[in-house]
């Protein structure tokens, strides 16, 4: 009963807004325009991707076995080393503990805070694993003195988290900004619509950059629950039985996060004191010609962190694979980038792309999905253009 009111109020919805704004949104029964750029050269910019993202995990595997194999060959003194160096495995999961065990100062911090346990402590010292490699020993050691091994730790996270929000935000924005502007290609993509200019540009980066360390506090945050034992979160495929069972809690887990992330935007828009001085912040790109790739965190910053909450409230229900729960952090963050392009290129249903969600800053009312269209299809909100969206100007018009 609950599911048919809430799909009839979804359906009424959209009817509405439908009658304010009959234009160049036809409904869901009508075709949807395909990408004006051919199967065999999307695959080819998705395949050299893949090939990169694969080369990226063999490096940075090889760096951590070679950090790794070094830890375990050092202090061999020491009763802790002497102990696990009777046997060449490891017996705590990736990074392992061998790396915890030198005697040499960058590992001093580290020490204190995983009490020299990471058997105990798994997520932890992943975490500190990877801290590790950001920090210096001086600065890392003075944060831990400063505040204590507990909340030095998170400190050290939150620091950590902002260098990867940069790096992912600037490297993805960059990437696609090349992509859309800078590639040969992008002449015929503008040659009937104008380019977002520079001060809109600008001042997306700057609203982005300024609301980013409100978002990485919502990972600091996953963090402390997971590590504190409140959340369903396992570390190794043993823990959840096996391959098969780590499939079908991640699409439970999936479609929980896409429901959630749905009808958190719909309220956004529907709940007239959150658009107005949370989500409208994000909405004053209104146009195609006013969206762009840097425009993906363009947010008010509990806008953001309102967003992602759900990956964060569905771990205290599902079980969910941390190091998989990371990426899709990553993921979604890389996601935003792509859906605010505004063209239409790499578009495959039934994906929420960015010819979906061009509309959505358009028309408001329609496309509240995050990766899939389902949500917006059942409820009575997805709508597609029959035109171009890389060729549709600002302009409204009549079908």
């Amino acid at each position: 009963e609950f599911v048919f009111r809430a799909k009839k109020r979804g359906k009424a919805m959209a009817k509405e807004a439908s009658v304010n704004d009959e234009m160049m949104i036809s409904s869901t029964s009508s075709p949807l325009h395909r990408s004006s750029v051919t199967s065999s050269t999307w695959r080819t910019h998705w395949f050299q991707m893949l090939l990169l993202l694969l080369l990226g995990v063999f490096v940075a595997c090889c760096k951590a076995g070679a950090c790794c194999k070094g830890a375990s060959f050092t202090s061999n003194n020491s009763p802790n080393n002497r102990t696990l160096g009777e046997s060449s495995i490891d017996p705590v999961p990736f990074p392992g503990s061998f790396w915890l065990l030198s005697e040499e100062r960058w590992s001093v911090p580290y020490k204190l805070i995983l009490n020299e346990t990471p058997s105990e402590h798994l997520v932890k010292n992943f975490n500190c694993y990877v801290n590790s490699f950001l920090f210096p020993t001086t600065l890392a050691s003075y944060v831990v003195e400063l505040l204590g091994p507990k909340l030095g730790h998170y400190a050290l996270c939150y620091l950590r988290n902002i260098v990867a929000a940069l790096a992912i935000y600037y490297g993805s924005a960059a990437f696609f900004h090349y992509q859309c502007y800078i590639h040969p290609r992008s002449k015929l993509l503008f040659q009937n619509r104008d380019r977002p200019s520079t001060a809109i540009i600008m001042d997306q980066i700057w609203l982005a950059q300024r609301s980013m360390f409100f978002y990485v506090m919502l990972p600091v945050f996953s963090d402390y629950i997971i590590e504190e034992g409140w959340t369903q979160v396992y570390y190794t495929l043993e823990d959840i039985g096996g391959v098969m069972p780590y499939i079908s809690w991640l699409f439970v887990y999936l479609a929980l996060v896409e429901i959630g992330i749905y009808w958190m935007h719909r309220t956004l828009h529907t709940n007239k004191f959150l658009y107005k001085h949370v989500h409208a912040l994000h909405h004053k790109y209104k146009t195609a010609e006013m969206l762009s790739p840097w425009a993906s965190i363009a947010f008010h910053p509990l806008d953001g962190i309102l967003q992602a909450s759900p990956y964060v409230f569905w771990l205290l229900v599902v079980p969910c694979h941390y190091l998989t729960h990371v990426a899709l952090l990553f993921f979604t963050a890389i996601w935003a980038t792509y859906i605010h392009d505004a063209l239409d290129i790499w578009n495959v249903d039934p994906i929420m792309g960015s010819k979906y969600h061009t509309i959505h800053h358009t028309h408001y009312m329609y496309n509240f999905g995050q990766v899939f269209i389902f949500c917006d299809a059942f409820w009575g909100t997805l709508r597609a253009t029959t035109e171009k969206v890389d060729v549709v100007s600002s302009q409204k018009k009549s079908l």
